[in-house]
């Protein structure tokens, strides 16, 4: 019960800050900034992360955030993200699986 309220606590701040952040930017740019996160995502969905230590993980993250790439998005859990609900298992060999 506690982790759905948490859940919609987030979702309701979220739904109630786009909309006035986008209020705040200039008629002009409104459409920019909307055309800016969707092509952040797109990106972050259709290109795979860079490997940990990578000079390009830095511009990787910045992208997936303001594509706004985290959390329980798909592929932010497909790159092998280690979260409560979907913890890795181990095999006899020690081996970390996911």
């Amino acid at each position: 019960m506690k982790q759905v309220l948490v859940t919609g606590g987030k979702i309701s701040s979220i739904v109630a800050l786009v909309p006035l952040v986008v209020s705040e930017v200039p008629a002009p740019w409104d459409t920019i900034l909307c055309t800016v996160v969707i092509i952040c995502g797109a990106i972050a969905t259709a290109v795979p992360a860079p490997q940990e230590g990578s000079r390009w993980m830095a511009v990787y993250k910045l992208v997936s955030v303001i594509g706004l790439n985290f959390g329980w998005a798909a592929n932010h859990l497909a790159t092998g993200q280690n979260t409560a609900a979907h913890p890795q298992s181990s095999d006899r060999s020690g081996k970390s699986t996911s």
